[in-house]
């Protein structure tokens, strides 16, 4: 996180509020005024995300004039802080040799992120135009997949050897900070081949003497991630080892960069906002498709999926309708029970793709996780099954419309909670993502299983009571 993109100490929630809406309504003043020399000394003096959110509020037009009234360093902050649809949107509109002296102020993460949306053709022209070194090292990041460890990572780090002095690594760290920005938590310590063979903090490294030796300081036992680890399992370690940041190694253990909390901060907002989408039986591809037309392509398949299984439940109506015919009052409790199976088996699923995303569900525990759901399902299905049991004798006073709506609830409620366990897990296994099975899948499958086992259990009770 750059100094321009921090917030000011001791400011909460409502005064931040109160002063970007101060500055939405002095920047649109000032141009319309078009007073270009008040916006600049207003806009440069303003944190890169307090005028990132200004962004998001500006037409077009507005938006080109506030970068280009923002000094370089500043506007490259600005869109790095922007929402990466946003900032593609104005990088495209820009020249390229304009849009490469931004990008050359950017981190060579926030620059690859960027580039990496561009056209190949544009994002080679940007990359052309930059300096030699700043442009070796985004091209660098942009050979790694964008949702792993070396996506996410920054090239940007202080590698010692074991053979220096703590007097020459502070000597390091002051040239560091006289040319770059980004903080720094731990200084990495690597042998002649690069490999990476331990840390040091910070705190360790002020509070130790001007002589000592950095191998004598380092701590051997560290967490790494590489290149091609999931971003999610990246972000699950910073979880729970309460990191600032982890080194990333190659396949031959070289300490090619490292993950900031910032960035684990971005992707846990990313997997977060995926998993919504997916859930809705959509993606946040939908964001890029700005036509109607693009968006109804990712929307309409899974609709689809769900009128055939609209069909099938149907079916099921039609398949019974003897038994329907024989017992009418069945009709009026049809949405309960589709009602409570899908509802039942929605929360189960919800429970289910939360533990795996988040890692608390290993394979040792899907079992135990299984059983747990499956005693909820059963004591909620039986006080479910007795609540309409009782409110079925009072609307039709039929005791066998009773019991079949009693005893369905019950079984699709139990049923509805194992499929919403077994289908992420089944999903996970074949390397789908398991939030696909919430949403309109599982509810489209247990409306119809519900139906059934209803249905069922009317006839099989009409054949022996009837």
């Amino acid at each position: 996180m750059t100094e321009s993109a921090r917030p000011s100490e001791g400011l909460n929630t409502t005064s931040i509020q109160e002063r970007r809406e101060v500055l939405l309504e002095t920047t649109r003043e000032l141009l319309e005024q078009r007073d270009l020399q008040g916006l600049r000394l207003i806009l440069n003096n303003q944190h890169a995300a307090d005028l990132a959110e200004l962004m998001r509020q500006l037409d077009e037009d507005q938006q080109s004039q506030v970068l280009k009234s923002l000094a370089d360093a500043l506007a490259a902050d600005v869109l790095a802080e922007m929402d990466p649809q946003a900032a593609l949107s104005i990088a495209e509109e820009m020249g390229h040799e304009e849009l490469s002296d931004l990008v050359e102020e950017m981190e060579p993460d926030d620059a690859a992120d960027l580039l990496a949306d561009l056209p190949e053709a544009d994002s080679n022209r940007v990359l052309e135009l930059m300096e030699e070194e700043g442009a070796a090292q985004v091209r660098e990041l942009l050979t790694h997949e964008e949702d792993t460890g070396g996506g996410i990572m920054t090239s940007r780090l202080i590698a010692l050897r074991p053979e220096m002095t703590v007097a020459d690594a502070v000597a390091r760290l002051r040239t560091w900070a006289e040319q770059d920005h980004e903080e720094v938590h731990y200084l990495y310590v690597v042998d002649e081949a690069g490999r990476l063979t331990g840390s040091v903090s910070l705190r360790k490294l002020i509070l130790a003497r001007g002589n000592a030796r950095i191998g004598e300081l380092a701590e051997q036992t560290l967490i790494a991630v590489r290149t091609d680890t999931d971003q999610e399992e990246v972000a699950r370690l910073f979880s729970e080892y309460d990191l600032l940041a982890v080194p990333v190694v190659d396949d031959e253990g070289k300490l090619v960069g490292r993950v900031t909390i910032d960035d684990v901060v971005e992707v846990i907002h990313q997997e977060a906002t995926e998993d919504i989408y997916v859930m809705a039986a959509t993606s946040s591809e939908e964001l890029e498709a700005r036509t109607v037309a693009g968006v109804v392509r990712r929307r309409l398949p899974w609709l689809l999926v769900c009128v055939v299984g609209t069909f099938i439940s149907g079916s099921v109506i039609n398949l019974f309708q003897n038994t329907i015919a024989s017992l009418k009052g069945l009709l009026i409790f049809v949405p309960a029970i589709m009602a409570m199976g899908g509802n039942t088996g929605l929360q189960a699923t919800t429970v289910t793709v939360r533990g795996l995303a988040t890692g608390q569900l290993q394979s040792g525990g899907l079992l135990l996780a299984a059983f747990r759901e499956l005693r909820i399902g059963l004591v909620m299905g039986v006080i479910l099954g007795v609540l309409f049991l009782g409110v079925s004798q009072v609307w039709t006073g039929t005791p066998l419309i009773g019991v079949c709506v009693g005893s369905a609830m019950v079984v699709a409620v139990v049923f509805s909670v194992v499929l919403g366990v077994l289908i992420p897990v089944l999903f996970r296994s074949l390397g789908v993502d398991p939030a696909v099975a919430s949403g309109p899948l599982i509810t489209t499958l247990n409306d119809g299983l519900s139906l059934g086992l209803y249905f069922t259990i009317a006839a099989q009770l009409l054949r022996h009571f009837g």
